[in-house]
């Protein structure tokens, strides 16, 4: 009974000094936290004040006091100020502690919760007020990093920050429509390029509620659905897009992948035409079509109709040629004819290899017939890339294609020349 009682006392004991332990160590957290905030070079004072925090937080008690989280912000959001700041001083910093503003908020908001006291309440507020730049901050750098799965959890908290301050009757950083629409639209496209698809749409779909005039916006609802499987589901934004954004090529271009997914660019040709119709100087739609006449020119030729193949590659190279009337400096429409007529003579490799084994004089001369014909095509590419390479020398497959053709010219110098501007943009 005796041992029962010291052992009693001993486990008593023990809770006491943790108790204690925790109310100490969140006081020298406290302690470091100043030590910063005077001297923002301390960074040492300002890992010690990380340290103890979470030394402290194992206490019960101090993890039930609204103070305690506030406390507990006010480190995670300076580690976050800290790190942004010598990114700014320095270029080549990179921010470690990528989620301390996101504990930040967190804690705030808990802090929220639990305060009994106006200057508990008042603090948790300032230290959300202060967060959101934070946050912003963050997420931008995160994101030009393609740090994406990251940038939107600040991204995310500074939204939810915004609205646990308006839920308090705060004012936000985020209360001024046009930045608010920005912040959740773009919240949304991070969230996209990270594959979190249903928290994309979700924001999205919140963006759109406020206004917006960017027509990305119903693209990216629609292959947000898509890729969760749903793609019935986003049509509906893709269609609601379209009418909305005529003349944005990225809805147009994920309409045209979607119909050739299903094997229906027929149907997309006539919207195009139609399109063209009302506008007829728009290169944007006449160069769409050129695609896709393009598309179905191989897809017939992958089929054995040839005889379809040529009508629908003189169609592309009808569509193209007219947007090149209108653009003749632009890089995508000489690439295009340029690609058309590769893509034309790179066709007869196959016919080429097997008059090859015909050694008889009529193999030969079928031979003779259809080299001369692939030199053709291959000539007519040429001046079209040469001008794609003039308008922008750092593509890879202009270069490519023009070091092939060459090849098949046989004038080696003038490869090896393209051979070695393509190796140096690979390095």
């Amino acid at each position: 009974m005796k041992g029962l009682f010291i052992a009693l006392i001993a486990t008593l004991c023990l809770v006491t000094l943790s108790f204690g332990q925790g109310e100490k160590s969140l006081k020298q957290a406290s302690k470091s936290l100043n030590k910063f905030t005077s001297d923002f070079s301390n960074r040492a004072a300002l890992e010690d004040a990380k340290m103890n925090i979470e030394e402290a937080f194992k206490d019960e008690k101090v993890a039930s006091s609204a103070k305690s989280w506030n406390t507990r912000g006010d480190i995670y959001r300076n580690i976050a100020d800290a790190q942004i700041k010598q990114k700014l001083l320095n270029p080549a910093f990179e921010i470690s502690d990528v989620t301390s503003a996101v504990s930040a908020v967190e804690a705030y908001i808990k802090a929220l919760e639990l305060a009994t006291k106006k200057g508990e309440t008042k603090d948790a507020i300032e230290g959300l007020t202060a967060s959101e730049g934070v946050l912003n901050n963050m997420g931008i750098d995160l994101y030009q990093n393609s740090k994406y799965n990251e940038a939107f959890a600040n991204f995310e908290a500074e939204i939810k920050a915004s609205k646990k301050l308006g839920e308090v009757g705060e004012p936000s950083r985020l209360d001024e429509g046009a930045l608010r629409t920005e912040k959740l639209f773009f919240a949304g496209l991070t969230g996209f390029y990270g594959e979190q698809y249903q928290k994309a749409i979700d924001l999205l779909l919140e963006a759109e509620a406020t206004g917006t005039s960017d027509g990305t916006l119903y693209q990216f609802l629609f292959e947000g659905h898509k890729n969760l499987g749903k793609t019935d589901e986003g049509l509906k934004y893709l269609t609601k897009g379209r009418e909305l954004f005529p003349d944005d090529s990225g809805l147009l271009f994920s309409e045209i992948n979607y119909y050739l997914a299903a094997g229906e660019l027929e149907k997309m040709i006539s919207k195009l035409e139609i399109a063209l119709e009302k506008e007829p100087e728009n290169t944007s739609v006449m160069t769409t079509l050129g695609q896709v006449y393009d598309q179905l020119h191989v897809k017939a030729n992958e089929s054995g109709d040839l005889e379809k193949g040529l009508v629908n590659f003189n169609k592309s190279l009808e569509y193209y040629t007219r947007a090149l009337t209108s653009k003749a400096d632009d890089f995508d429409i000489n690439y295009s004819i340029g690609a058309l007529y590769y893509n034309k003579a790179a066709a007869y490799t196959e016919s080429l290899n097997e008059a090859a084994n015909d050694f008889s004089a009529a193999g030969n001369k079928r031979y003779d017939e259809i080299k001369a014909e692939m030199g053709g095509y291959f000539d007519k590419a040429l001046p079209y890339f040469l001008k794609a390479d003039e308008i922008n020398n750092k593509d890879k497959n202009t270069l490519i294609a023009l070091k092939e053709i060459y090849v098949r010219k046989d004038m080696f110098d003038k490869s090896e020349e393209y051979k070695v501007r393509l190796e140096s943009l690979i390095e």
